[in-house]
């Protein structure tokens, strides 16, 4: 048991790497370290024992994702929270030992390119190869395949005779000079005029309407002294206005403000009795209002069958609670002639996103759900994982954690 459990936790640390050092330290995490460690997961993956393999998947389900279930904290529900931990690492735990069942790591490597596309529940948030996210190494699965490839054949080297490392060790060197990522030149969008926000209200308090309205008068000055330093483009994170923007004050308020440079904000939106979850883009007094396409699993939409969803959603949210309704299409728009594709939150994390390569990304969020745990950190190696991958430039304004930027 303890084994399998140092096994885990040493397979997750190019995550936790960027927790200490990105997000708690705020510090540049050093990709020597991780490249080692992305290359010691993939061989702890290829080569542990087939009889850890229930014990290995359920302690790295749990140190993945202990924390999806704090959102119930919010909703009265505290005492399901490490009932969830256990399902969700449960669910991995299969997950891994079927494709750990076979100890040739020949088989095992087929295993782990198939990993990324299990998505359970359609959170697709386990993708080994963004391991490699801050990294000397590229993170396409033809370059997880040669980094796998070399950890096999340099662990196999060790019992071959001297005759056969003259051939394995100068196959590793191809191979991994092979995975390198080459860096792409750099974006020619400036940050020059740009302000991301970063607030920190907590989720149990920013939705009470005595501090909604504290908070909102809060961020209206925060746009105007923006504005008057000389930016051009302020960007407030996801909900910033928790509520139906177009029906308040503020919404002339902020379209005034518009006038002296472009304003991203999140908020809410009713149209046809449905709510969304919207991103709001005001310029030169107009205002254009993006809803959110891909909702969060359990945290906006319940991924199962209406029979089943619907009563749960009457046991966690009540009969009178609002639902949230998804767009079809994602949104952008124009600033200084650049075309900046806009998201919310999860969507800045799943695949669907990046599809059409955006050169430029607008993602807001609200990282309060999950307070003090590793999901800002896994948030923003999804982010440098598919900025990688698809050469996207990303801006990134959060409540509950850092806001940040993110070059490919």
């Amino acid at each position: 048991m303890l084994r399998a459990l140092i096994f885990a936790f040493v397979f997750v640390l190019p995550l936790y790497w960027v927790w200490i050092f990105e997000m708690i330290l705020n510090l540049k995490l050093p990709l020597l370290i991780n490249s080692i460690f992305g290359l010691l997961s993939l061989y702890i993956f290829l080569f542990i024992p087939s009889s850890y393999k229930f014990k290995f998947g359920f302690f790295v389900g749990l140190f993945w994702f202990y924390w999806v279930g704090f959102s119930f904290v919010y909703f009265g529900f505290t005492y399901l929270v490490p009932l969830i931990s256990i399902l969700v690492a449960c669910i991995y735990m299969l997950i891994f030992a079927i494709a750990l069942w076979f100890s040739n790591p020949f088989y095992r490597l087929l295993g782990l390119l198939c990993l990324s596309f299990i998505h359970p529940f359609g959170f697709d948030w386990m993708k080994i190869d963004s391991f490699f996210a801050y990294s000397y190494f590229g993170v396409s699965k033809t370059d997880l395949f040669l980094l796998a490839l070399s950890v096999i054949i340099c662990t196999l080297s060790y019992q071959a005779s001297k005759k056969a490392k003259l051939i394995y060790y100068p196959l590793v060197c191809f191979f991994l000079f092979s995975a390198l990522y080459i860096s792409p030149p750099s974006p020619t969008l400036t940050l020059n005029q740009i302000d991301i926000v970063h607030t920190n209200f907590s989720q149990d308090l920013k939705w009470q309407r005595d501090n909604a309205l504290k908070n909102t008068m809060f961020q209206i000055a925060l746009i105007r002294s923006s504005l008057q330093e000389g930016n051009k483009l302020v960007i407030l994170p996801e909900t910033a206005f928790p509520f139906v923007l177009e029906r308040s004050a503020y919404f002339q308020i902020l379209k005034d403000l518009s006038l002296q440079g472009t304003l991203v904000v999140g908020a809410m939106r009713e149209k046809e009795d449905r709510l969304y979850n919207s991103t709001y883009i005001f310029q030169n007094g107009q205002v254009s209002i993006f809803d959110k396409v891909i909702l969060a699993p359990f945290g906006e939409k319940i991924p199962l069958p209406d029979f089943l969803a619907k009563p749960l959603e009457r046991i966690f949210l009540g009969d009178g609670a609002p639902r949230f309704s998804a767009s079809k299409e994602f949104g952008t728009f124009l600033y200084q002639g650049f075309r900046i594709k806009s998201v919310i939150c999860y969507e800045g994390t799943s695949q669907k996103t990046y599809e059409d390569a955006p050169p430029y990304l607008v993602v807001i969020s609200n990282n309060a759900w999950f307070p003090y745990t590793i999901e800002p950190a896994l948030q923003k190696n999804l982010m440098q994982y598919y900025a990688k991958l698809y050469q996207t430039m990303i801006l990134h304004s959060s409540n509950g954690s850092p806001s940040f930027v993110i070059f490919p």
